[in-house]
């Protein structure tokens, strides 16, 4: 008999594995800046010039002097001389623009160097050109993140040899259900990257108050201390922007009430995490953008929030029982969906609870309680 996870381990298991990769992955950065650093002052030491490679922290300027030994790729603009169109995003000084030679580097991973040109053209600005590539590569990240996660859930629930027993008494969301979700989805993910977008532009222009390594705040200690206070800062600005969008009127009719059409557990589906209009989005995330200025923030801990948050969505909408408190699961969404005034968080519950908006779920989701009768 195959032995498979119980399902109230897959919330824990989502948050521990991305508190780890997120923890780790900061690790790892910080060390290999540290090791560049130390790279680099031997070089003075000795005498030798340092390798520029160990002046930028990850993903250091290898990859736009691995472009430059290609001739092919100058780029003039202004009457300045670049190695790459890429080198002339930065300025070619990668070293004083840490987030956008980030940025930029995930953009190679799609466009090259001639492609970055004709858009520079076509813009007649290096900085448009810039948040139009961020623009292309973030939608093209969403539409994997989305039907990536989607389909993983998806299986899990529907086709899976354990979905016989979830639907052995309750009701599947329909084709027609899914196709609509996904169809409104799709059509929202055009306006709500905007928002990383233009996440990205105030952390690129010094007005918040993210920092690149964790030695710029002053070890793992202080990262740990304003890693909290920010996420539990986003969770609050959350759960009464998601609030304001159900007991504001206007709001609710023109905005957030098109995702609510989903009210039955039977019409929620993984793929309705961003079936909405796109400035109802907007509006729930800005919380982790208009935190930046007010808390210091580790960008690669932010920028994993963000991807962390597009497949939490798709897990509180799948109308399933995994639920361990004080996590707001999907069965704590689900009844959001179906009652209205409860269960505003993110993703835990202290929320509600503090401000008297908390309901548990009782029962199978999806399935009626029976009433004995004499």
């Amino acid at each position: 008999m195959m032995i498979f996870p119980s399902k109230q381990s897959y919330a824990l298991s989502l948050l521990v594995t991305c508190l780890v990769v997120s923890v780790t992955y900061a690790a790892w950065w910080d060390k290999s800046n540290s090791t560049n650093d130390a790279n680099n002052n031997a070089d003075d030491l000795l005498g030798g010039s340092a390798d520029d490679t160990a002046t930028v922290p990850f993903p250091g300027r290898t990859w736009l002097d691995t472009m430059a030994l290609n001739k092919d790729n100058a780029f003039a603009w202004n009457g300045v001389e670049y190695t790459s169109a890429y080198d002339a995003l930065l300025n070619g000084t990668p070293e004083h623009h840490l987030v956008r030679n980030f940025n930029a580097w995930l953009n190679s991973w799609l466009f090259s160097t001639q492609q970055v040109e004709q858009m520079v053209q076509y813009t007649q600005s290096l900085d448009y050109a810039h948040y139009v590539l961020c623009y292309l590569r973030n939608f093209v990240g969403a539409m994997v993140v989305y039907y990536g996660t989607s389909l993983f859930f998806h299986y899990h629930i529907y086709i899976h040899p354990r979905s016989q027993t979830i639907f052995k008494d309750r009701e599947r969301p329909s084709w027609d259900t899914i196709w609509d979700q996904i169809k409104l989805s799709q059509a929202s993910m055009f306006l709500y990257i905007t928002l990383p977008v233009l996440d990205e532009y105030l952390i690129e222009q010094g007005w918040t108050q993210v920092y690149y390594t964790v030695d710029d705040i002053g070890g793992y200690g202080w990262y740990a201390v304003f890693t909290v206070i920010y996420f539990a800062l986003v969770e609050i600005g959350i759960y009464w922007m998601h609030r304001t969008l159900h007991t504001n009127k206007f709001l609710y009719k023109h905005v957030h009430m098109l995702h609510h059409k989903y009210n039955k557990p039977e019409t929620l589906s993984p793929w309705a995490s961003i079936a909405f209009n796109p400035l109802d989005g907007i509006l729930q995330a800005s919380p982790y953008v208009l935190c930046l200025p007010l808390v210091p923030c580790h960008y690669l801990t932010h920028f994993g929030l963000l991807f962390f948050t597009a497949v939490w969505a798709t897990y509180i909408h799948d109308s399933m029982d995994f639920n361990i408190d004080p996590i707001m699961g999907s069965k704590y969404h689900t009844m959001h969906h179906t009652h209205y005034i409860y269960n505003y968080g993110q993703v835990f519950t202290f929320c509600d609870q503090f401000w008297g908006t908390l309901r548990v779920p009782q029962g199978k989701t999806g399935v009626k309680p029976t009433s004995k009768t004499a």
